[in-house]
């Protein structure tokens, strides 16, 4: 199999080329961008894919982004190279994948949180089977700060439950979250996350020593956690009925945000 990456600290920033190879020219190639997100299924423990933002055309007009497949690229000399099938990028990738790009996840950033409402910080790097796509596991960040002091879980696939629609944090919709009538997300992972100790961190080498400044850091932490409000439960219906979906706010599609008001409204008056 030709050589993939295996985690999204690896794609994301990297520069992409497009295979424009011809009989005549087998290395030809294309600057295509540079890879902005990270794209997971919306109902699996599975990366799909990645974003790549092209450069503006003369610098003045914005050139739509480009979905490109996990399995749509290989990497030749470090550098990302997408291939020339139909299945490698776009509609033909998501027919191919079987996945609708508006329903797919942007993991990167969103709150860690337990089944029993424990929230342990943010997604930091996700680790993925090249040649599946499904994820290994997750590393959660908690700040830069917290994570020299404390350490960073790593959480393996196993007990990750995946994408969470209507608990967690607001999602920016076109930019900007709407603060009367959220839209949540986060990512479940089972209460067992909890017996897993944190590597690496000053508090852990230093022992006991560390322990005052330890707290202190966890205090800022928690400070800093997305909260989960009163409006969960009243968005919660409306939500997880899939009124938000994260290809649409990628695209900035205008109809979005109304649609998961009219399922907002709805939900309310049924309750």
């Amino acid at each position: 199999m030709a050589k993939r990456y295996g985690t999204t600290g690896e794609l994301v920033g990297k520069r992409v080329l497009r295979d424009k190879s011809t009989p005549k020219k087998p290395e030809a190639v294309g600057r295509l961008g540079k890879v902005r997100h990270c794209v997971f299924h919306p109902n699996q423990r599975r990366f799909v894919g990645f974003i790549v933002k092209r450069p503006d055309l003369l610098w003045m007009f914005r050139r739509k982004d480009v979905f490109v497949a996990y399995n749509g690229y290989d990497v030749i000399d470090g550098r990302v190279v997408v291939l020339q099938k139909p299945e490698a990028t776009d509609k033909g990738a998501c027919r191919a994948l079987g996945v609708d790009y508006d329903d797919c996840v942007l993991w990167a950033d969103l709150p860690v949180i337990s089944e029993d409402g424990t929230v342990y910080g943010i997604v930091g790097d996700v680790s993925f089977d090249p040649k599946t796509g499904e994820v290994r596991s997750l590393t959660v960040s908690q700040g830069a700060t917290a994570n020299a002091l404390l350490g960073v879980k790593e959480i393996p696939g196993s007990m990750i439950r995946g994408f969470k629609r209507g608990i967690g944090t607001a999602l920016a919709v076109n930019g900007a979250a709407d603060e009367e009538n959220p839209v949540l997300g986060a990512i479940l992972v089972g209460d067992e996350v909890a017996e897993l100790a944190a590597e690496g961190g000053l508090a852990a080498k230093a022992g006991e020593a560390t322990a005052v400044v330890a707290d202190r850091a966890r205090e800022t932490v928690e400070a800093v956690k997305p909260a989960v409000s009163g409006a969960t439960k009243a968005a919660g219906k409306a939500v997880n009925a899939g009124a938000y979906a994260t290809g649409r706010q990628i695209k900035r599609a205008s109809g979005m945000f109304s649609a998961f008001k009219e399922e907002y409204d709805k939900a309310r008056k049924d309750d």
